[in-house]
């Protein structure tokens, strides 16, 4: 009996085992779902930022400084 009564709880911790494996495997998929959706949240979301900057550049005739001035970026006015 002894060797059935191991062989029973071998199988038991088995079916056990799959279980927790699919239900992993189940909640990764989900994860995976979730990354894409974010990743393509952000994909517009940066899309959105490049018009934003896009059109900044076209509104100051494209005068940019790293610093965000555009004032040093302008030529010398009439009384300089």
């Amino acid at each position: 009996m002894s060797a059935l009564s191991d062989a029973l709880a071998a199988l038991k911790t088995v079916f056990l085992l799959e279980e927790r494996i699919t239900s992993q495997a189940r909640k990764v998929e989900k994860l995976a779902d979730q990354v894409a959706e974010m990743d393509r949240r952000l994909a517009r979301m940066e899309g959105q930022m490049q018009g934003f900057v896009a059109g900044a550049a076209a509104f100051t005739g494209g005068a940019r400084q790293s610093h965000g001035s555009t004032i040093a970026a302008l030529p010398p006015g009439p009384n300089e």
